[in-house]
C-alpha cells in the first residue's frame, strides 16, 4: 500500500465532458479484452484508459482525429476517427507486439546489450526529471478493492455497511495538480465519491515519485545510479513505435523481496527515456504490481496513465485493490535548455571525451558540444541542478525541504450527484462495480425507509465501547478519548490487582495549537485504595508546556523496563515478581522548545517527589506455585548497593536536555512543516540534578547519546544507540536517583526500544558512578533462512544485534541476538547468548510482538 501511494505521481483525469467522442472494446485476435489498455490522441496530451473488461468511453469535442491505443506487449495501432455530435462505436483488435534481436549488436560482445542501455538510461534519468520545470494537470483516479476473506467475527458487521465476500467497493476522485520544479506541488480536490459513505471527502494523499528517482518507498529503481548492484539485466529485442525504436529490457533482481522490483522495462533508443513499464514487488507479504505508459508530449516522453494491483492477505483478511490513474497534462513547461538532440556514449563501450568548459552550463554545452559520455552526463546533469539552485538564490535551510504541497478540498467535492459523474467519468465502470454503488443504494434505501441513523463510533457512545474503548469528535476540533479498563488491568505483587480508568479531552486550533486534560484514576484491589494523577499539555509545533501531578506506585526505573503486561504474566502464572515499585506524590513542569532552526530541540523539566518505600502484600500468590522460583523483595539487588530500600524523604529534581539532529529534513504540507526521520545521527546531551536546597537529594548526572537508524539499502538496515556518562557529584541519593538500565528477564516482551537488553537483570547492575553502554541492530532480508525466497516474500526479517554495557561492577557485559522479526506479520523470535567478559554464560529465548498491548 505504502508503494501504491508513493507512486501516484502518474496520475490524472481527461476533465472535459462533451456531446460526442468514442466508445468501444479493445481486445485480442481471439476476443479477449485488454483491461487498462492505454487510448490518448495524437499531437496532444488528450487520454484515457479502458477499464477491466477491455471497455472504454473517451469524450472528444467535433472533429478529426488521430486515436492510438497501445497495450503493453501489443502494437500500438492508430485509427483515425470524425466525431461530430454523437458517440462513434470503435472496436479494435490489438496485435501482439513480436520483438526484433539485432543479432550482429549481440555479438559484438560477450556482455548483455541490455547493461550499455542501462547505463545510458539511468546517466540520462535525472536529466529526464529535470527537463519538465512545471505543469498543470488533471486527475481521474478509482480505487476498486474486492475482498475475498473476511474474519468470521467481522463479517456479519461489515455486511451491514456493504462490505462482502467477493463484492468489490469503489472510490473515485477528480483533482486538479500544479507542479513545479524541484518539489513544489498543489492539488485541488475537485469531486469524490465512493460506494460505501459519501459523507466525507476522501482524497488521495498525492505524494509524487518517478521511476527516473533512485528510490521509491524504499524501493530500489532499476534506473538507480546504484542498480547494478541489485538487478541484472537481459536484452530481449526491440520493436518501432510512432518512428521510435523501443527496447525491451527484462529486469531481474539479483534476490527478489522488498525493496527491488522484477519485470520489465521498455526504453526508447537514442532518447534513453521509458516508453512503458510492467513491474512487480512486494511488500509485507503483499505482492504490488505496476504498469505504466508514456506519451510524447511537447517532445517529452511523460507518464500518462498507470494501473496498481496489490493481493494478498493480513491478520485473517484478504483480497484484491487495484488503482487506476489517468492523466491529461493541460499546461506542460518544459526547459527550453535540455533538449533531446544529444548523444551518450557508453564508457565502457567508447572511449571517454573530455567535456570542454566544465564550468559551464549544461545547456550551453548542449549547444557546443552535443555528445557525451555516460559518466560525464551524470556529473553535468549534478552540476545544472546545482547551478539552476544558485540562480534562484536557494537558502542554506532550504537543502532540507524535501518537499512542498498543498491540497485543498472543493465544498461540493463530494455532493456531485450521479448525473455528473455519468458526464465526468473517463474509465467506463465494470459490472462489479456498477454493482458495487446499486448496493450501497439499496443499503441506503433500506435504512432510510427503517428510519435507521447510522450512528458513528466517533459520534455516539455504545456499550460495546465499555470493552473496546473509543474516541469521540466533540466538533469543533475536539476530542475525547477513553480507554477500556479491560485493558488496563494488571496484576503486580505491591498493588495485587489493579485497573486504570483512562480517559482524554483534547481541544486543537490554528494550524498546530493544542491543548489536553488526561487524568488517570487507579484502584488497587491489594491496597484497598484509589489514587491517580493529573497531565495537561497545551502548545504547538513550536513549544508545549506540559503540568502533571498526583500519586502512583512507579518503577524505580523511570524509564518503565517491563510493561505491565509481560509483568502480569509473570507474576501470575510463573511466580516471579520483576516489577519494582515505590510511591511517589510528585508535581512536574516540563517546557520544551521544539525544533528550533529545524535541528534543536530543547526540554527543561523541574519534578518534585515525596517518597516511599513499598513492600510486597503478604496475600500476594501466583496461580500456580513453582519449585524453582519464588517472589522475590520489592527491594532490587544491587552489586554496588548492598541495601538498596531507603526511608521516607523528598526528592526535587532538574532535567535539562538538548536534542540535535543536524541532517533533519521536512515537508511543507498546506503551510505547516512536518519533519522527517533524520538521515544522519543524533546527538543528545542530558543533565539531571537533585536540588539540596529543595529536598533530600544532592547530586548531578552528566550523560551523552548518539543513535541512529541507517538505510543500507533494500531490506537492510542499521541502528545503533551509544550512551554513556557519570556522576559529577553524588552527596546524597538514594536508589530511585542511580543510573538505571533497560534490562530484560522475562521471555515475552514488546515495543523493544533501542537501548532494551535481552537478558540483563532489571537492576542488579544500576549505577551512582560511570557507565557505558552501546546497542546496535542489523536487520536484513538476506542473511540465512531468508536467502529462501519463498520465507522472504512472506515479509520476514532476520536480525544481528549487539547489547554492550560497561560500570564499575561489571566491566564488560554483552549480548549477542540472532532473531526472526515479522513471523506471519506480527511476531518476532529470538536466541541470545550472555556474556561477562569473554566467559559465555549461557542462552536465553525471547519471544515478542511488535504490536502494543496493554498500557
Amino acid at each position: 500500500m505504502r508503494f501504491a501511494l508513493l507512486s501516484l505521481l502518474f496520475s490524472a483525469f481527461c476533465g472535459f465532458s462533451y456531446a460526442g467522442g468514442i466508445r468501444g472494446k479493445i481486445s485480442t485476435k481471439i476476443g479477449e479484452p485488454l483491461p487498462y489498455a492505454g487510448i490518448a490522441v495524437k499531437g496532444n496530451s488528450n487520454g484515457t484508459m479502458a477499464n477491466a473488461d477491455g471497455d472504454y468511453e473517451f469524450a472528444l469535442p467535433a472533429g478529426t482525429y488521430e486515436i492510438n491505443f497501445q497495450f503493453l506487449g501489443f502494437k500500438s495501432l492508430t485509427k483515425t476517427v470524425t466525431i461530430a455530435d454523437d458517440f462513434v462505436e470503435l472496436n479494435v483488435t490489438l496485435e501482439e507486439q513480436a520483438l526484433n534481436l539485432n543479432e550482429a549488436t549481440v555479438g559484438k560482445t560477450k556482455e548483455d546489450p541490455a547493461y550499455s542501455i542501462m547505463r545510458r538510461a539511468i546517466a540520462k534519468a535525472r536529466f529526464h526529471q529535470l527537463q519538465v520545470r512545471g505543469y498543470t494537470a488533471k486527475v481521474y483516479s478509482r480505487s476498486t478493492a474486492l475482498p475475498t476473506k473476511i474474519p468470521y467475527l467481522l463479517e456479519k458487521r461489515l455486511k451491514k455497511e456493504g462490505i462482502q465476500e467477493g463484492k468489490a467497493f469503489i472510490n473515485e476522485s477528480v483533482a486538479e495538480i500544479k507542479y513545479r520544479r524541484p518539489n513544489s506541488y498543489s492539488q485541488r480536490i475537485v469531486s469524490t465519491r465512493n460506494s460505501l459513505d459519501n459523507s466525507i471527502p476522501s482524497p488521495n494523499d498525492y505524494i509524487l515519485a518517478s521511476l527516473y528517482s533512485p528510490e521509491i518507498a524504499g524501493t530500489i529503481s532499476p534506473l538507480s545510479p546504484k542498480a547494478f548492484s541489485y538487478y541484472k539485466f537481459e536484452y530481449e529485442g526491440y520493436f518501432e513505435e510512432r518512428g521510435q525504436l523501443v527496447n525491451k529490457i527484462k529486469v531481474v533482481p539479483k534476490a527478489y523481496g522488498e525493496g527491488v522490483f522484477k519485470g520489465s522495462l521498455f526504453i526508447l533508443e537514442d532518447r534513453w527515456a521509458i516508453h512503458s513499464y510492467d513491474l512487480q514487488t512486494t511488500t509485507s507479504g503483499l505482492e504490488i504490481s505496476a504498469k505504466q505508459l508514456f506519451s510524447p508530449i511537447q517532445n517529452v516522453w511523460i507518464p500518462v496513465n498507470q494501473h496498481f494491483r496489490l493481493t494478498g492477505s493480513y491478520l485473517g483478511f484478504a483480497g484484491e485493490f487495484k488503482y487506476l490513474v489517468s492523466l491529461t497534462y493541460q499546461k506542460l513547461d518544459v526547459d527550453p535548455g535540455l533538449k533531446e538532440d544529444i548523444v551518450i556514449n557508453d564508457h565502457k563501450n567508447a572511449p571517454e571525451k573530455e567535456v570542454a568548459g566544465k564550468t559551464k552550463n549544461l545547456d550551453n554545452l548542449i549547444q557546443e558540444q552535443k555528445e557525451f559520455s555516460t559518466k560525464n552526463f551524470r556529473k553535468l546533469t549534478k552540476q545544472y541542478e546545482k547551478e539552476q539552485k544558485k540562480e534562484k538564490k536557494v537558502a542554506i535551510s532550504d537543502d532540507r525541504l524535501v518537499r512542498s504541497d498543498s491540497i485543498v478540498i472543493d465544498s461540493m467535492a463530494n455532493k456531485r450527484d450521479t448525473t455528473y459523474w455519468q458526464a465526468l467519468r473517463p474509465i467506463p465502470l465494470t459490472k462489479s462495480e456498477v454493482s458495487s454503488y446499486k448496493m450501497q443504494d439499496s443499503i441506503k434505501v433500506i435504512k432510510d425507509s427503517l428510519g435507521v441513523k447510522k450512528r458513528p463510533d466517533s459520534l455516539y457512545f455504545k456499550p460495546m465501547h465499555l470493552a473496546t474503548g473509543n474516541s469521540y469528535a466533540l466538533g469543533n476540533r475536539t476530542t475525547f478519548y477513553f480507554k477500556s479498563p479491560i485493558w488496563a488491568i494488571s496484576y503486580n505483587t505491591v498493588e495485587g490487582n489493579s485497573v486504570n480508568l483512562i480517559t482524554e479531552w483534547t481541544k486543537r486550533w490554528g494550524k498546530s495549537s493544542y491543548f489536553n486534560v488526561r487524568p488517570l484514576i487507579r484502584y488497587s484491589f491489594g491496597r484497598k485504595r484509589v489514587y491517580g494523577n493529573l497531565e495537561t499539555n497545551i502548545g504547538n509545533n513550536k513549544w508545549n508546556l506540559l503540568l502533571s501531578g498526583g500519586e502512583m506506585a512507579s518503577q524505580i526505573n523511570n524509564e518503565n523496563p517491563i510493561p505491565p503486561l509481560p509483568n502480569s504474566m509473570a507474576a501470575r502464572f510463573f511466580d516471579r515478581n520483576f516489577m519494582k515499585l515505590y510511591q511517589k506524590q510528585f508535581g512536574r513542569m516540563e517546557f520544551s522548545l521544539k525544533n528550533i532552526a529545524d535541528v534543536v530541540t530543547l526540554n527543561a523539566g523541574l519534578e518534585f517527589e515525596h517518597r516511599k518505600e513499598l513492600f510486597n502484600q503478604e496475600s500476594a500468590r501466583p496461580i500456580f506455585f513453582w519449585n524453582k522460583y519464588s517472589y522475590t523483595s520489592n527491594r532490587p539487588d544491587n552489586k554496588e548497593l548492598a541495601n538498596t530500600g531507603f526511608p521516607i524523604h523528598n526528592a526535587t529534581i532538574l532535567d535539562l536536555t538538548a536534542t540535535i539532529r543536524p541532517w533533519r529534513r521536512y515537508l511543507i504540507r498546506n503551510g505547516e512543516k512536518r519533519y522527517l526521520r533524520s538521515r544522519g545521527p543524533s546527538f543528545i546531551v542530558n543533565y539531571k540534578s537533585g536540588l539540596a536546597f529543595a529536598g533530600d537529594v544532592d547530586y548531578s548526572l552528566l550523560q551523552g547519546t548518539i543513535r541512529q537508524n541507517l538505510n543500507l539499502g533494500p531490506r537492510s538496515s542499521l541502528e545503533y544507540f551509544v550512551n554513556g556518562g557519570g556522576f559529577l557529584s553524588k552527596n546524597k541519593m538514594y536508589f530511585p536517583d542511580y543510573r538505571h538500565f533497560m534490562g530484560n528477564e522475562f521471555f515475552f516482551q514488546y515495543a523493544y526500544p533501542p537501548d532494551q537488553f535481552r537478558m540483563l537483570p532489571y537492576y542488579q547492575y544500576s549505577t551512582a558512578s560511570r557507565f557505558f553502554q552501546a546497542h546496535a541492530t542489523f536487520s536484513t532480508q538476506r542473511f540465512v533462512i531468508t536467502r529462501i525466497e519463498a520465507l522472504r516474500t512472506t515479509g520476514i526479517s532476520e536480525t544481528l544485534q549487539l547489547h554492550y554495557l560497561s560500570v564499575p561492577t561489571i566491566r564488560n557485559y554483552s549480548e549477542i541476538v540472532y532473531g526472526i522479526d515479522d513471523i506471519l506479520r506480527v511476531l518476532r523470535l529470538e536466541a541470545v547468548a550472555q556474556f561477562h567478559g569473554t566467559k559465555f554464560q549461557g542462552m536465553g529465548w525471547r519471544f515478542g510482538t511488535s504490536i502494543r498491548i496493554g498500557r
